[in-house]
């Protein structure tokens, strides 16, 4: 009998779909694992994880994407090395943010806190600014691939500005914070990733226009899918089966999109392919879905939601181009993310 060598057994991961079925592995095993260390070890809660799931979300848009792989870039060339680095900032962040919402709020709980209505506006700003209006709101054509100047200028704009104001100003008020809830993300999935912008995209927009028109298709498809829902008694806003399902859809179109690179779809064209793509991720998003309250029970449907949301975090951390970089990772695609240059003080030396 033959052994194929180590070089050509390694091979086989560096095609689809295998690269995608090797990360579906890792990121179990590693979700399993962060499960142990803060339920079975720690011992939090399950209201107090997805509160923290939630901060890690909004501190991942930026280092996983806007800081274009600062810091960890400046200490590591290695896509292992740069995405351990931003990691370890990213949770030293998530901490440092629970604790200071404590001390605003005057509440020795996190979940007594409203930073968890805070960080959904905050996730969406950032995914407004950086994907829907191309990283225009806040930058300028010379100023957008300044890195890190241009990744604080959205931190600022989404962390320190739009979701603050939307969080403190209706108490001011005496009304309760204001949030947008993140249901919107499976939508902007299928819009911007499984139709590529479709029709959009042929009509030559510029900004602002295109992602004006780019958020209002998603808000349209959301309040599509919440009636579509509603239907079948998984509200968005009144139950937490909703939110379970909608977490469940957007862990598998990311898997489409990031750990699969859209295999097999790729070949298809407009708009055959998102229709394709999006149909198949809603079957398969049903079935674990049903498979989910089989197991868990729907009276306890939460930690349905907290389990779906562990293994969203893990697959985002190790797929995103400012961290780990498995998008790209034995693809062949450039890579997201570029090694930076120590930046120079004057702008002329980028």
């Amino acid at each position: 009998m033959s052994v194929a060598n180590p070089t050509q057994r390694r091979s086989i991961w560096k095609s689809q779909p295998f690269k995608g079925l090797l990360f579906i592995a890792i990121i179990a095993v590693i979700s399993y694992i962060f499960e142990l260390i803060f339920g079975q070890i720690i011992q939090l809660n399950v209201s107090t994880k997805l509160t923290y799931i939630t901060i890690c979300f909004v501190w991942w848009w930026h280092l996983g994407f806007s800081l274009s792989g600062y810091p960890g870039s400046r200490f590591s060339s290695t896509r292992f090395g740069r995405g351990t680095v931003n990691l370890v900032v990213l949770l030293a962040l998530v901490y440092i943010t629970g604790e200071v919402w404590k001390i605003i709020s005057a509440k020795a709980i996190l979940t007594d806190t409203p930073v968890g209505l805070w960080g959904q506006t905050a996730i969406i700003a950032a995914a407004a600014s950086l994907f829907f209006f191309d990283n225009t709101i806040v930058t300028t054509d010379e100023v957008r691939n300044w890195h890190p100047v241009s990744g604080f200028l959205n931190i600022f704009f989404a962390i320190f500005f739009i979701a603050p104001a939307l969080t403190f100003l209706p108490q001011m008020w005496g009304l309760q914070p204001f949030y947008i809830p993140w249901y919107w993300y499976p939508c902007s999935t299928v819009f911007g990733s499984f139709f590529e912008r479709w029709p959009l995209n042929k009509l030559e927009l510029g900004m602002p226009r295109l992602g004006l028109l780019h958020t209002g298709i998603i808000l349209l498809l959301t309040l599509i899918t919440e009636l579509f829902l509603k239907q079948l008694g998984l509200d968005l806003f009144t139950t937490t089966t909703g939110p379970t399902f909608a977490a469940i859809w957007t862990t598998v179109g990311l898997g489409f999109v990031w750990q699969f690179n859209m295999w097999p779809f790729t070949e298809l064209s407009q708009p055959t392919k998102g229709i394709v793509a999006s149909v198949v991720s809603l079957i398969i998003s049903v079935l674990f879905y049903l498979v989910t309250v089989s197991l868990i029970g729907q009276e306890n449907i939460i930690q349905g939601l907290y389990w779906w949301f562990n293994i969203l975090w893990v697959q985002v951390f190790l797929m995103a181009p400012g961290l780990y970089d498995g998008i790209s990772l034995w693809q062949d695609v450039p890579p997201l993310v570029e090694e930076q240059q120590p930046l120079s003080l004057n702008r002329e030396g980028r």
